[in-house]
């Protein structure tokens, strides 16, 4: 087709379609005509015209040139080709254009996109950080937590055992105690004062093996910066630890004024009971609130455990036994240690006052004796939960992964760091036990920066006992020194109302008799370890130290205790009976705990105890005159 419009652009005719046939018709007449040659001369001529118009048309001079024709054909369509292409090129280049008129409209809102992307993964990875280091400190406090768990279930497991023994002990005590009932009063005071020292040297003759004198630590040369504060000698530690039967043989005395039947039996299994124990670092949990006053000694376990761990917390009675070591030799330690002297005249104002037993056996006597068994279920249903919670805490412990890539950065990182202190450990060498105490802080401060101390310490010789037998002794020392502050500014607000103010006192004496008799219980095993780590270990002393401080605290507290029932008795003067007989008994039975704990009373307490005697006795005498009238006016009446 495109041929043909050439052809007619440059001027070359075409024949028509129909002569084609007709062309084609005459050329097949010479081969008829050499066949047949008979006909008529004008036909001749006209099929000759014929057949050479046919072969020689008008036209085909013309047609002849155009084989010449095709190479313009081909550049044309070379040509069209060209144009075509061209026009393809511009139109991808213009929807090149087009796309990226439009992406250069949509850069700025992918950058603003991808800005607040970038700011996103940054908070994102902060938050990460963030949260690694959380996790590594909550893994860390569950730890300390777990282990606190479990040593409470241990510390209710020991009680729950020793309250049954203390029960057994009370029951026989009692009955004992009821058949030696019709005894006098001077049988009484007999026994409580002169009786009480024949137990304690025979329980001196049966338990005291005669064992060498542990010697006292060598002032060694600390390698840690505490030598300057630890390097000076102390005459303390010069002087051999006490037995450790003779604290609780000598101290079994006030168990001895209950009854004349258990005086021999006493101090064999509280010996035996408290050799068996192991220290216990934590302190102890908080004591079941103080019975009703009307219950008795049967019903009442804090009564019962003053009264037999007095046998383990009282001093010996004078004399003490020779040879004792010279005044100037000792040295007690604390927070704001006092002159040996203060320490020596404070506990020889503190005297035993058997009225104190004598009364007190005499008011028991007139209250009813119950069976006292809802402590030890309550201890019972304690242990349960802290069990349940151990489990649970152990779960989520062992669901840590990330922790434990943490727990291997810090060994790889930090392994010149945990050898330093393992030499200041090892090195540490000390004299007073303050500087015990600063160190301690120092240690626990400087591996507070693990993410997990026992999990990085595993990989190293740590020296755990050394540092284990360290931080027992300053949170026990610290945990006392606690207590003692708490007592001294212990203040009795008159405001308050008198059961509250009595409850208050009577919870910090539980307080301050649990610590005393924590400490009694963990000294014998501990005295030893302290000596081979050379840490000081006089501050554990029952006679001297921050123990005198403290029961000298609690015989202050039981001046305040008698003074307030004193004025208590005053407004409710003409009360009910029961009200002024049960307040009085509350009175007495603190003074009694607290004489046994302490080992008697100052003046300032005795005279107290006095004036609550002489107030009980006059309440007596005016109750049987009013008692006396009452029966008089029904005789009239009768008559």
């Amino acid at each position: 087709m495109v041929t043909g419009r050439v052809k007619a652009a440059m001027g070359f005719q075409r024949s028509p379609k129909s002569q084609v046939p007709e062309a084609a018709s005459p050329s097949r007449a010479p081969t008829s005509g050499s066949v047949s040659t008979a006909g008529s001369a004008p036909s001749k001529a006209s099929a000759l015209a014929r057949s050479f118009g046919a072969y020689f048309p008008r036209s085909s001079a013309q047609v002849r040139p155009a084989a010449r024709a095709p190479p313009q054909v081909a550049e044309l369509l070379r040509a069209i080709e060209q144009l075509q292409e061209r026009e393809s090129r511009l139109r991808v280049e213009l929807l090149e254009q087009k796309i990226l008129k439009e992406t250069v409209a949509i850069v700025p809102f992918l950058e603003a996109e991808l800005a607040a992307k970038k700011a996103e993964l940054q908070r994102c990875r902060d938050t990460a950080e963030r949260l690694e280091a959380e996790n590594g400190r909550l893994c860390a406090e569950l730890d300390a937590a777990a282990l606190e768990v479990t040593s409470r279930k241990q510390r209710i497991v020991e009680l729950e055992k020793e309250m049954a023994e203390l029960r057994t002990r009370q029951d026989a005590a009692a009955d004992a105690d009821d058949c030696s009932s019709s005894a006098s009063a001077p049988s009484e005071r007999l026994e409580s004062s002169s009786a009480a020292p024949k137990p304690n040297r025979a329980s001196l003759a049966q338990l005291d093996p005669p064992a060498p004198p542990a010697p006292g630590p060598a002032p060694l040369k600390s390698k840690s910066y505490f030598s300057a504060s630890s390097s000076h000698p102390s005459p303390a530690s010069s002087s051999p630890p006490p037995s450790p039967s003779s604290s609780t043989s000598t101290s079994s005395s006030p168990a001895h004024s209950r009854s004349s039947s258990d005086t021999a039996a006493a101090p064999r299994p509280r010996v035996v009971e408290l050799s068996k124990l192991p220290p216990i670092p934590p302190p102890p949990p908080p004591c079941p609130p103080p019975p009703p006053p009307s219950r008795s000694k049967r019903s009442s376990p804090p009564n019962s455990a003053s009264v037999d761990g007095s046998a383990a917390a009282a001093p010996p009675p004078p004399p003490p036994p020779p040879p004792p070591p010279p005044p100037p030799a000792r040295r007690q330690f604390g927070a704001a240690p006092a002159p040996p002297a203060g320490a020596s005249s404070g506990q020889g104002d503190v005297r035993r006052v058997p009225e104190v037993v004598e009364f007190y056996h005499s008011l028991m006597r007139r209250e009813s004796k119950r069976d006292g068994s809802g402590t030890a279920s309550e201890a019972a249903n304690g242990g349960g939960g802290g069990a349940a919670a151990t489990r649970d805490m152990i779960g989520e412990i062992e669901n840590r992964s990330a922790h434990l890539l943490a727990i291997k950065s810090d060994v790889e990182r930090q392994g010149d760091f945990i050898r330093f202190l393992i030499k200041e450990v090892e090195g540490a060498a000390f004299v007073d036990i303050e500087d015990v105490v600063s160190f301690v802080k120092w240690l626990d401060d400087e591996l507070s920066r693990l993410v997990d101390e026992r999990a990085v310490l595993k990989h190293f010789e740590w020296p755990e006992n050394k540092a284990d037998a360290l931080r027992e002794a300053a949170f026990g020392y610290c945990d006392l020194k606690k207590l003692e502050r708490e007592a001294a500014s212990f203040r009795d607000d008159a405001r308050q109302p008198c059961a509250a103010a009595l409850k208050k006192m009577q919870a910090l004496f539980e307080k301050l008799e649990h610590g005393v008799y924590n400490l009694a219980r963990v000294r014998d095993a501990a005295t030893g370890r302290y000596t081979r780590f050379q840490i000081p270990w006089e501050w554990m002393k029952q006679d001297t130290g921050i123990v005198s401080q403290i029961k000298l605290q609690s015989v202050k507290l039981a001046m305040k205790h008698l003074k307030r029932v004193s004025s208590e008795l005053e407004v409710i003067k003409g009360g009910p009976e029961e009200e002024e007989q049960e307040l009085m008994l509350q009175g007495v039975r603190f003074a009694f705990r607290v004489h046994q704990f302490a080992g008697g009373f100052d003046v300032d307490t005795m005279r107290a105890f006095q004036e609550l005697k002489e107030k009980a006795s006059m309440c007596r005498v005016q109750r049987q005159k009013q008692h006396r009238h009452l029966r008089q006016h029904r005789l009239v009446a009768r008559a």
